[in-house]
């Protein structure tokens, strides 16, 4: 194979995708012939957590990748180039098959060539070697901390190497093509300090003094811009250049120099380069030169526009001027003033009339090349009053609005710091080694710093002012504070003081929702949900919303899954909101703001969209909702939390894997106990039971089922004892207490017969069917089933209709009706999607799936089984993903890919372990030992099958007892013929 990374990835010469792919190929290649760990693939795929399905993707990515690499070849086979060996990957790699290989191998040999004189063989070494090059290093790849490293690696020895083509192209008398090479290299980074040294050889070479000057100069204006000192090699050229001047070669006298008004910039200016091209693009491209830089207060847009000046100083030859418009508010004729004595009109000749004085500005600068900086401009009139004429000059302006009435300006929005911005941000104030011996205290410092490069900033003045303290204790600090906002301030840098401007020029009710927010503590809003918040109509919340954006207290996260637009609050800014929610903020205010988003979420969640699709819904507003549940107990709401907390944990039964979910359950608990309401505690309670047992915990699960039922019995609640018991005979049938379980499902289906609820009879009848199929009661069991079925569509209980469906189409299988089953899990497909409910949707396929692997179109059942992982993953079911993971096991075991399935199989024995769940460590015994038996694995099968029996005997769970038994049977008779 032949790989390519010197610009896009290649693959014997064909792009190959998903970038995912192309990541996790990138990392093997970086460490080629060495084992990578999956810590450290995750690391480079997910840029913050992990999630839990990093382990089944990262399967499929080097699956995907071992099918392109060595297409027919099983992943244990010693011809395969990509190999799996304690949990970590290595890629066999030739030495003539990475292009970067290659490329470093020619230019080492172009070196040694140079060094004993080979000049010509020197130079075809050096010109092979970057003849490989397409572009940036790994340009199409993620780029986590070990392929940035190995990137920037790589481009450094590609700017050595063309260093050193370029001296011997001088040496060997090319000095024309050597020109040409170094001056678009100085062209597009001015600061190359060897590129100018060697150009400036070039020029003297060719006998053009004078352009060697210029070089020179234009060089050391950049370096001196970016405050960057000249080298050693720099300053010996320009050395060589004065001694060699003469009064015949001399350049004429300077003029005066053109205003240069731009303050000098950070030492410490650290990333932002995308930013900074797109802004230097729109300020020497074609069109109107008119840049916004927008954003908060904090988060940086000063500092980068005075970077930007520098770097374009040679740009706008005809000098840069500079106006604070904070401080020279509503002052546009004493600005004007300014820039005409700055450009050389004489006092006595500026005008006294703001009109005159525009008109002068506009004159003098039609022809000329002048930047005009505007910094925190307030609005457009500020910046209109002060815009050049000429089409050669540039205007950057910040502000903490967008400037949307300005004909013809490009807006840049301002963000905050990426992780690795802010962490080079604190080195470079305190100091490199001191942030690297605590990265974990720096991570969590920086954690509440939340991107804002001021608040880095700040932290940053902190530590060097304090070298005794640890990066650890400055962080308890502000953790251990009432807030955070105290915290970040140093000398004349405050945070609050900064967010307080924006919010003094805010509207009135722009601060009103803004306090309201901070209140509440939505993670992110909706307009209706803004609208409710403030009791005004929907469309004039969604101007609010808007307003919130103008001002840059918000911003837009994006359309969720529905397409609604949703804002979301900054991390400070939340917490100045709720500093003045509670300073300026009435009682009545914020009691009605809540009430309103406690009436809208219940509304969602009965009558609305929550109601149509709870799933999709759930994952979009669990975090509000546990917020809003959050709000009212604090203000000891508890009947109404517990109102809003119940419905969303209903609701939420679709996604079991939710967090949100659990602390909200926890909540509503609370909220039923201090209200002193036994009947809603208890429902919680029932709940919270049966989300310990979706997580398997056994224990904790059957002590809040306990204590449900117990309190129901003294309520004389049937209905919801009798579902309270359901729940409970599942978790027993868990642990091996069949009979009992089966006592308290008999108990349970009279108990709801008798207080006429089809819906909770229709569930425990179910159940029962479920236990009884187990046990190989077919009979019985559909029995159950149809009578399930029947009262479950009587109640329109549709969520009941597609258990019992999908529950009834398994046992079918089993009993070889595979036409009936596939009918009747079409139907519970059918009614899980109308319903919008993802996680039986994701079950129905599942089963699925089963069916049409044993009927033999294994296309259809992989794509069954896919879907099912990906919806099980999506909603966080971990538990339920392990299932659908085996049965893909299974497949790929039908289709003969062994390699797939035992890795499958092993990661599916460490989650059932880990989770404690008997059924699915048998579950998956069962199909380890099928797969040792169609590799010729005998005695391997056995100890599978033998284990995966004795579990199945201790659950009661005859029939798939009898399965293994059989399967035994079978095995010891083909291991004897072999």
């Amino acid at each position: 194979m032949r790989y390519s990374i010197l610009g896009s990835m290649l693959v014997d010469g064909s792009p190959i995708g998903p970038r995912q792919v192309r990541t996790v190929l990138a990392v093997l290649l970086s460490k080629a012939n060495q084992p990578v760990t999956t810590e450290t693939l995750a690391g480079e795929l997910w840029s913050g957590r992990v999630p839990e399905s990093a382990g089944a993707v990262l399967q499929g990515r080097v699956s995907t990748l071992r099918k392109l690499c060595c297409p027919g070849v099983p992943a244990r086979s010693p011809e395969q180039v990509i190999r799996t060996r304690q949990g970590c990957y290595t890629l066999v790699l030739g030495d003539d098959e990475l292009d970067a290989t290659e490329f470093l191998r020619r230019t080492e040999a172009g070196q040694r060539a140079a060094a004993r004189g080979d000049l010509a063989e020197a130079s075809r070494q050096l010109r092979a070697g970057l003849a490989l090059w397409r572009g940036s290093a790994l340009q199409d790849t993620g780029r986590g901390p070990l392929l940035s490293g190995y990137a920037g690696l790589l481009e450094q020895r590609r700017l050595a190497a063309l260093e050193q083509r370029f001296e011997v192209d001088i040496a060997l008398g090319e000095v024309t093509e050597a020109i040409s090479g170094l001056t678009e290299r100085l062209t597009a980074d001015p600061t190359q300090e060897n590129f100018a040294a060697l150009l400036i050889e070039a020029l003297v070479t060719a006998g053009r003094g004078v352009a060697a000057r210029e070089v020179f100069d234009r060089t050391a204006a950049a370096l001196e811009a970016a405050g960057v000192p000249m080298n050693a090699r720099l300053r010996q050229a320009g050395a060589r250049l004065r001694a060699d001047a003469s009064p015949l070669t001399a350049r004429p006298a300077v003029v005066p120099a053109s205003p240069a008004q731009v303050p000098a910039q950070l030492a410490d200016f650290t990333g932002r380069g995308e930013l900074l091209e797109r802004i230097r693009g729109a300020l020497t491209g074609r069109g109107p030169r008119l840049v916004a830089l927008s954003g908060p207060g904090g988060i940086g847009k000063s500092t980068l526009a005075v970077r930007t000046a520098h770097l374009l100083r040679r740009e706008f030859c005809d000098g840069q001027l500079v106006a604070d418009l904070t401080s020279e508010p509503g002052q546009p004729a004493e600005v004007l003033r300014r820039f005409l004595l700055s450009i050389g009109v004489a006092e006595d000749a500026v005008p006294h009339g703001f009109v005159e004085r525009q008109q002068l500005w506009r004159s003098r600068t039609a022809d000329a090349r002048v930047l005009v900086l505007l910094d925190d401009a307030r609005d457009e009139a500020q910046v209109r009053a002060l815009l050049p004429a000429g089409a050669d000059c540039g205007v950057l302006v910040t502000s903490r609005r967008r400037m949307l009435g300005l004909a013809g300006v490009k807006t840049i929005q301002v963000g905050g710091f990426a992780e690795d911005e802010s962490w080079q941000l604190l080195a470079g104030i305190v100091g490199t080694d001191r942030v690297a011996a605590e990265p974990e205290a720096a991570r969590r410092l920086l954690e509440l710093c939340a991107g804002l490069p001021l608040a880095v900033r700040i932290v940053g003045a902190k530590l060097a002012a304090r070298p005794h303290e640890t990066l650890e204790e400055l962080g308890a600090r502000i953790r251990a504070g009432r807030s955070r906002l105290a915290e970040m301030r140093a000398g004349d840098l405050d945070v609050r003081a900064t967010i307080e401007v924006s919010y003094a020029e805010c509207a009135v009710p722009t601060r009103r929702a803004l306090r309201l927010l901070g209140e509440v503590r939505l993670p992110a809003i909706s307009r209706p949900a803004v609208a409710r918040l403030l009791g005004v109509p929907t469309e004039v919340g969604a101007e609010v919303a808007e307003s919130l954006v103008e001002a840059q207290m918000s911003q837009v996260t994006g359309r969720d899954g529905f397409g609604t637009v949703r804002y979301q609050l900054h991390d400070l800014i939340a917490e100045f909101a709720r500093e003045k929610a509670e300073s300026d903020g009435s009682v009545a205010e914020l009691e009605a703001g809540l009430a309103g988003l406690l009436d809208h979420y219940l509304e969602a969640m009965r009558t609305g969209r929550a109601a149509r699709e709870p799933a999709p819904w759930c994952q979009v507003e669990a975090d509000n909702v546990l917020a809003v549940v959050q709000a009212a107990v604090r203000r000891r709401w508890w009947s109404r939390a517990w109102q809003v907390a119940e419905t969303f944990a209903e609701r939420a039964t679709v996604c079991p894997g939710l967090a949100a979910a659990r602390y909200v359950t926890v909540l509503a608990v609370w909220a039923a106990r201090r209200g002193g309401d036994l009947r809603a505690e208890a429902v919680s309670m029932r709940r919270l039971g049966e989300l310990h047992w979706q997580q398997l915990k056994v224990s904790s699960a059957v002590r809040y089922l306990t204590a449900a039922a117990e309190r129901f019995r003294r309520l004389d609640d049937r209905v919801e004892l009798a579902r309270t018991l359901v729940v409970e005979s599942d978790v027993l049938v868990e642990t091996g207490q069949v009979r009992r379980a089966r006592e308290l499902l008999q108990r349970a289906i009279e108990v709801a017969a008798g207080a006429g609820d089809d819906r909770v009879h229709a569930t425990a009848l179910d159940e029962l069917a479920g236990v009884l199929a187990d046990a190989g009661e077919f009979a019985s069991a559909d029995r159950c089933f149809a009578e399930a079925l029947r009262l479950s569509r009587g109640a329109g209980d549709e969520r009941t209709v597609i258990a019992v469906l999908k529950r009834r189409a398994d046992v079918l299988r089993r009993a070889g009706r595979y036409d009936r089953a596939a009918a009747l899990l079409e139907e519970a497909l059918a009614g899980a999607r109308r319903t919008g409910d993802r996680h039986w949707e994701a079950h129905a396929l599942r089963s699925l799936g089963e069916v049409q692997r044993y009927t033999g179109d294994t296309a259809a059942a992989r794509a069954s089984l896919t879907r099912s992982l990906e919806l099980f993953t999506e909603h966080g079911h971990a538990h339920a993903a392990a299932f659908t993971l085996r049965c893909l096991a299974d497949l790929d075991a039908q289709v003969h890919d062994y390699d797939t399935a035992a890795e499958s199989l092993e990661r599916c024995r460490q989650v059932f372990e880990t989770l404690g769940d008997r059924r699915g460590q048998a579950y998956t015994l069962r199909s380890l030992g099928a797969l040792c038996v169609r590799t010729g694995r005998w005695d391997e099968a056995e100890r599978a099958l033998c284990s995966a029996k004795d579990i199945f005997d201790r659950l009661s769970m005859k029939w798939f007892s009898q399965d293994v038994a059989r399967a035994l049977v079978q095995t010891r008779t083909w291991s004897s013929a072999s």
